[in-house]
């Protein structure tokens, strides 16, 4: 892993994206009176935005920046505080900026905005350029939607408090091109709770709209616990020099104060200190299955690896385990491990690790062996290592090995693949102390942000106080009223903890 963020952190985007405006208008949450009607007009009002988000009106606190913006600054005061402790949104059309959306008000607004005004179903929209403002005159919306209880649900949470509703638009706004990652976040819905440093969410995340679930989806009776935080101080990270240097143009991210070397990169600094990030999943799909999809990557890994599309699909039912952990030597910043549960007949694995070395091989890297021991100190089999020349010196680019089955221990056959470091043979295990989640989670991460930053592995886009997160920590179950493992949405918990 170099100085890009990896692929692993795309899952973060769909809890880290809601956050920005929160944090950067600084709203608190409080609680209202529902008085919202049976056919809820937020809902016609919000059709087509790719995005809505509320907050809370706090006249103590300055008038954000959308309002004074679209108002001059006293139309702009005036409201903020007429409208104190009431709810406001703001949403995002197709294209262009952001608009504002008020519940009622007696404030007279300006004449010069009537353009940009539209009064419907009791909201005041104030757009933020007049296309929008004509494009939204022409969509048909029509009066007849009947929205699922998970989507009615998360109209409440817009009517109540700090929520965010997004569709896959918003999502490829901001995740770019690890938006085919993300295909089981595409849509979702989040309520937000602000308290002291600590910010929490939990809602609905899906690959398809909230209005097609079924009525008999709910949220879980018992919400799983999501893992604590970790509030003692971690083990300061080395900041990168490529992150020193970012406003210069290089061709390298290696630290010009180390020398290549053909040894595996040391992991005894960070053993003790936090992995970067961890993942845990029952089930592969959620961090592979958008990629299998694609039929060029499908049918490669048929045609060249020998991997047939049912053991495919049997591998992507597989559980998961994820680790990224700082690295102190090399060109890399930051290791991967993926630990991938194999079924009983590794045959047709091991064929196609196989085809993968010779591929590797024909393409000028350097194939070494190592042996492992296992914690017990017996032999625990051998790893395949891969190492390119760089400066007449070799490198590690990572490995492989195949951990066997323990039928006494009830442990099943693992593949482990590492990058930028080299596999061992100890068994798999989060912070925790656990290596899957349990009945009824299906997901666990865990990630430390501000490492990352110091590192240079998180993108330059995310909001400071995001990129200053000690901890993030979130889980997936199944929605009540779940019909089988693959459901199309699933509920979220998460916490994120700033300083």
């Amino acid at each position: 892993m170099r100085t890009q963020p990896f692929t692993s952190l795309a899952i973060a985007f769909l809890v880290l994206i809601p956050l920005t405006s929160l944090w950067l208008s600084d709203q608190r949450t409080g609680t209202e009176s529902d008085s919202s009607p049976n056919a809820d007009p937020l809902l016609h009002v919000s059709e087509g935005m790719q995005m809505v988000q509320s907050f809370r009106v706090d006249a103590a606190k300055p008038v954000p920046a959308l309002w004074t913006k679209l108002f001059d600054p006293k139309t702009a005061s005036e409201l903020w505080q007429q409208l104190d402790e009431q709810i406001w949104w703001q949403a995002w059309p197709q294209e262009g900026d952001a608009l504002l959306i008020l519940p009622e008000t007696s404030v007279v607004l300006p004449s010069a905005t009537a353009p940009l005004r539209r009064e419907i179903e009791g909201f005041t929209l104030v757009f933020a350029d007049l296309l929008n403002a004509v494009t939204f005159d022409q969509q048909a919306r029509s009066s007849n939607i009947v929205p699922s209880p998970l989507e009615a649900r998360c109209f409440k949470y817009l009517r109540k408090g700090s929520a965010v509703l997004w569709s896959p638009a918003a999502l490829a706004s901001m995740a770019g091109p690890m938006l085919p990652l993300l295909q089981s976040a595409s849509y979702g819905c989040f309520s937000l709770e602000l308290k002291g440093t600590l910010l929490s969410w939990s809602g609905v995340v899906g690959s398809r709209p909230l209005r097609q679930a079924s009525k008999r989806l709910a949220p879980p009776d018992q919400p799983a616990e999501i893992p604590s935080l970790n509030t003692t101080a971690s083990k300061p990270v080395k900041p990168s020099s490529a992150k020193q240097s970012s406003s210069k143009k290089t061709t390298s991210k290696t630290p010009t104060s180390k020398k290549p070397s053909s040894k595996a990169p040391s992991t005894k600094k960070t053993a003790s200190a936090a992995p970067l990030l961890e993942m845990s999943s029952s089930s592969s799909r959620s961090l592979l299955g958008a990629m299998l999809n694609r039929p060029l990557i499908r049918d490669g890994l048929e045609e060249d690896y020998g991997l047939p599309p049912t053991l495919q699909l049997e591998l992507l039912d597989a559980p998961l385990f994820l680790k990224v952990i700082q690295v102190d030597q090399g060109p890399f910043l930051a290791g991967v491990q993926l630990d991938l549960q194999l079924p009983a007949d590794t045959k047709a694995v091991v064929s196609a690790l196989n085809s993968a070395a010779e591929k590797l091989k024909e393409g000028g890297l350097q194939r070494r062996e190592k042996k492992l021991i296992s914690p017990n100190g017996r032999s625990a089999g051998r790893a395949v290592l891969w190492f390119e020349k760089h400066d007449e010196k070799e490198r590690l680019l990572g490995g492989w090995t195949l951990i066997n089955a323990d039928d006494t221990k009830k442990h099943p056959a693992q593949l482990r693949l590492t990058l930028a470091t080299s596999p061992h043979a100890k068994a798999s295990a989060s912070a925790s102390g656990t290596a899957l989640p349990q009945d009824p989670v299906q997901l666990i991460l865990s990630m430390q942000p501000n490492d990352l930053e110091q590192l240079g592995l998180f993108g330059s886009s995310w909001p400071r106080p995001v990129r200053l997160a000690k901890q993030l920590n979130l889980i997936l179950q199944p929605l009540a009223g779940s019909a089988t493992s693959h459901e199309d949405w699933s509920w979220m918990r998460g916490q994120l903890a700033v300083p």
